[in-house]
């Protein structure tokens, strides 16, 4: 069997899984819509007296307005549950059993995690979207050359994301059990990632921190290729970036894993 089809099989396999669990997903398409419509009036409150073409920190409100509500659209893409899944096949001990599979561990999560994606595009981001854009302004992206490069840096992000809880899902090993890191892990990736506030409206010191860290190629760069305020002459360095960081993260999962691995199976023996 190719690894094509093997890997292919965990991406099928996480699809069917949602799909026997879809249910809990209603439930999640109305607090999206819930969050969106919090801070859609929010921002129409910072903005209120304002003259039309005003802006905070580089964006008017209808920018923010569509930032919101297109970063809360793809965020739904983007989540994975790869740090808990690996959190809970470390405590109940399942996780031996994939040390057995003849397969790389961190690309079948990421694969899995590939499938869950394409489900939540499906019954979650199309339905959460559709219901926005009826009930919120949202403005298109300038041109279709801006809309690819937000899917193809919302992909990119996708890869950073996925790597990151993979790496959190590694403290299982040494810690037995990380929901609290997970929970801080959850809370400073919307922030730092620039889901809740542009990264522009953060102190100085803060944002310049920001910056260098992977964060955010989750939200910020993809929001910002959207409404095309990534000047042209730096699209090649922000992807490349994204790309560093992404390919960067992964290889330091690969290495992770291998030295995680090895420490269960000493203490297993």
């Amino acid at each position: 069997m190719s690894l094509i089809s093997v890997y292919g099989s965990f991406i099928r396999n996480a699809f069917l899984k949602m799909l026997a669990y879809r249910a809990r997903y209603y439930t999640g398409i109305a607090t999206y819509l819930f969050f969106v419509a919090v801070y859609y009036f929010i921002w129409q409150a910072i903005f209120a007296g304002k003259p039309e073409g005003y802006r905070i920190s580089g964006y008017t409100l209808p920018e923010m307005l569509t930032y919101v509500s297109v970063g809360w659209i793809a965020r739904s893409f983007y989540f994975s549950n790869i740090d808990d899944e690996m959190d809970d096949l470390v405590r109940s001990g399942q996780i031996s059993v994939y040390l057995l599979r003849p397969v790389n561990f961190q690309a079948m999560m990421i694969f899995q995690a590939v499938g869950e994606a394409l489900f939540r595009i499906t019954f979650f981001s199309l339905p959460v979207g559709a219901v926005i854009l009826l009930c919120f302004p949202i403005n298109p992206p300038p041109s279709s050359a801006d809309f690819l490069l937000f899917a193809l840096s919302t992909a990119l992000g996708f890869l950073t994301m996925a790597s990151i809880n993979f790496l959190v899902g590694l403290l299982a090993f040494y810690f037995k059990s990380v929901d609290g890191i997970m929970r801080a892990k959850y809370n400073l990736i919307n922030l730092f990632s620039g889901l809740l506030l542009p990264l522009s409206f953060l102190p100085d010191w803060l944002r310049v921190a920001m910056e260098v860290l992977p964060f955010k190629s989750i939200a910020y760069v993809p929001l910002n290729f959207y409404l095309g305020k990534v000047p042209p002459e730096q699209i090649g360095s922000v992807l490349a970036g994204e790309f560093a960081w992404a390919f960067g993260l992964l290889a330091a999962g690969m290495i992770l894993w291998t030295r995680a691995a090895s420490r269960l199976t000493l203490q297993g023996g």
